[in-house]
């Protein structure tokens, strides 16, 4: 029972909607600006805190980074280091897709799926997560979404200070980014010892308002 109380306050806490319950993302991709830049002085964009901190614990624990970012036509990455004031900071992703090198932009299904072709031994799309700040990046609709990144599979995380959007499968404060990786290790480690099955039944009593 204890267990039980604690899977359920967990899936209470973190999950917008029960859709991805139990997947463990071995890839996160990161929206860029907003995401992880913001403006900065002499109109460059310097990284947010708690972004470098998370990509590095996350890498740490074994999760793998990437970036998918909205540019304009024709944009270059040298183009997009000449904007930072740290562009080493892009050299901490395994891929950094421009929508430029892309077949369309987000919210297109397309580019999701062309990030995780450009991956190396990738896992499954269903193993992926996208993170980002706008919500129609990560879904149109909260079941069988048509555009966005679980329109592909991918877990959706939203950054956000307003309660939880039923596009996404979880919300974080923008503030808050690190804890992604809480987040992320709670969901492998549910993975790994067999309770998703347990966790869907705990969230969906939940959100019907019946006892577990």
């Amino acid at each position: 029972m204890r267990m039980r109380h604690a899977l359920l306050t967990m899936v209470v806490a973190c999950m917008a909607t029960p859709v991805a319950v139990g997947a463990c993302p071995k890839v996160v991709f990161f929206d860029l600006g907003d995401t992880l830049l913001q403006a900065g002085a002499g109109g460059l964009f310097v990284v947010k805190p708690g972004a470098r901190e998370t990509v590095d614990a996350l890498k740490a624990q074994g999760t793998r980074v990437a970036v998918i970012t909205n540019v304009p036509a024709g944009f270059t990455r040298a183009q997009l280091d000449a904007l930072m004031a740290d562009p080493s900071f892009l050299d901490e992703f395994e891929v950094l897709l421009m929508s430029s090198e892309a077949p369309a932009a987000k919210p297109n299904p397309a580019i999701y799926t062309h990030a995780h072709g450009l991956l190396s031994d990738a896992p499954p799309i269903t193993q992926t997560a996208f993170v980002g700040e706008t919500i129609a990046e990560i879904a149109n609709t909260a079941t069988s979404p048509s555009s966005g990144a679980r329109a592909v599979g991918m877990v959706g995380i939203h950054l956000s200070v307003a309660a939880p959007d039923p596009r996404a499968d979880f919300t974080i404060a923008p503030d808050q980014l690190p804890q992604l990786v809480p987040l992320i290790q709670d969901q492998c480690r549910l993975h790994a010892n067999g309770f998703e099955s347990e966790a869907k039944a705990l969230s969906l009593h939940a959100r019907a308002g019946r006892p577990a």
